[in-house]
Parts: C-alpha cells; structure tokens; sequence
C-alpha cells in the first residue's frame, strides 16, 4: 500500500472570500471549483506542489453530519515551504494578518505565521535545500537599426527559420538548430534603448528580484508582464545587458 497524495479540505464560512483571500494575499490560483462561477459550495487553489481544498461550512456538514456543532480551526495549523519568503513577509509584515514575526525556531529554520481570512494560522518556511532558480539560456536579443535588412539576412542569408513574429511589436525571433533559445531581433524604432542582452529561465523572476535588489544589482526596471509571464533586465558591473524571464502567470 503506497499512499500517492494527502490534501486538506476545510470547511469555511465563504469559499469565495476565501479563494480572494489565498489568490490575493497568499498568490495561489485558482484550480477548480464547484459550481464554475457565482457562489462556490467547493474551490481546490495550488500553488507550485501545493494544494487546499475548501468547502463551504453548511455544504461540508451535509456531506459528514458528524462535524456538526465541532469548532474547526480549534488546533489545526498549517505548515508552508516557500520560495521567496522574506518578499510575502515584508508584504504582510504590517497587516492584521500577521501572528508571529519573522523568527529563527529552536530547530534551526526561519518562519513567521499568519492568520487567513478564516483565522486558520499558517506558518511560513522557506526551504533553503531548495534548487537554484536560475534554469537555463531563454533567449539572446539583438537590436536592428533596420529591421527588414536585419530580417532578410538572418533568413535569407544566414537561413536560420522563423520561429516566431510579432511584427506589431517590432519583433521576430529565429530558430537556431535544435535549440531552444532564440535570436530575437528588436526593432529599435519600437525600442530606441535596445542593446543585446542574453536573457534566462529562473523559477520566478519576482521571487529573484527582491533577493537580488538588495545586492547591488543594477535593475533597470521593475518585473514587467509579457505574454508568458514575467521579465526583469540589469546589467553587470561591465555594463552587459541581461535579463531573467519565468512562465510564470499571475
């Protein structure tokens, strides 16, 4: 016998508050719900490997008539690993919401604990085993002064394929060999400040972001939305261009 998952299913007084409540403050999604729309009798959010369930108070005791008349969040606690950490404890460090500071336990971890929307206490950890967030290259930006002369001699002259165009947008990307990184060619009278810059996969560009910005890393900006997630640029101590791009929606 060979357990496969275990995921709490909690009874609270307004599934929908609730949903706001993880989606908003805790930066969960929403994974399904029952009904689709309007009032939700029962949700299921998630986070990377992590899933809750709740379940409307009335609903829930109808399905277990045993839970009737039992005060729910009585001696239950939750216990959350998460990447980022110290970015969701500045976020909530002055709120009503926060229970404990950011501490150092008897057993060697960083936490601090929160309540939810419903009074259930959460306890935030950050797993320091956790592997790098840098992944791999994404992709290498080229400006061109002429965008059609630049197109024609990458396709027509170097023959490398199209991968991708938004051609709106000033941009077309070229596939080259097998690889997934591309060359992707801006148009710099869409963008004047254009420069190359080599841009790379991280698990979560915002997550980076604020561990990084307290390190003298130069950003140009701030994490910015793009069709399939987020992207931060800065530059080296030489004045290189990079980036860090995720897939991250939300």
């Amino acid at each position: 016998m060979e357990y496969q998952s275990l995921s709490p299913n909690i009874g609270v007084k307004s599934v929908n508050e609730t949903v706001k409540f993880y989606a908003e403050v805790l930066g969960f999604q929403l994974l399904m719900s029952v009904p689709e729309t309007g009032e939700f009798a029962w949700a299921m959010v998630g986070s990377g490997n992590a899933v809750i369930m709740f379940q409307e108070t009335r609903n829930l005791q109808e399905e277990y008539p045993q839970l009737k008349g039992k005060f729910q969040n009585a001696s239950i606690t939750f216990y959350v690993k998460l990447k980022g950490m110290n970015a969701l404890y500045e976020k909530l460090k002055d709120t009503d919401y926060l229970v404990k500071a950011l501490h150092k336990t008897f057993y060697g971890t960083d936490e601090f604990a929160v309540y939810d929307n419903n009074g259930f206490i959460l306890t935030i950890t950050e797993d320091t085993k956790n592997e790098e967030q840098i992944k791999n290259y994404d992709n290498y930006f080229l400006p061109a002064d002429d965008y059609e002369k630049s197109k024609q001699f990458y396709s027509q002259t170097l023959g490398l394929s199209v991968k991708f165009e938004f051609k709106e947008q000033g941009m077309i990307a070229f596939q080259v060999g097998n690889e997934e990184p591309a060359i992707i060619l801006k148009d710099k009278k869409r963008f004047p400040d254009a420069k190359p810059t080599v841009w790379i996969e991280v698990d979560n560009v915002k997550v980076l972001h604020d561990e990084l910005k307290n390190k003298n890393i130069q950003f140009l900006t701030e994490p910015f939305k793009i069709r399939t997630g987020w992207a931060v640029e800065f530059t080296d101590p030489s004045g290189n261009r990079l980036g860090f791009t995720d897939y991250v929606n939300g």
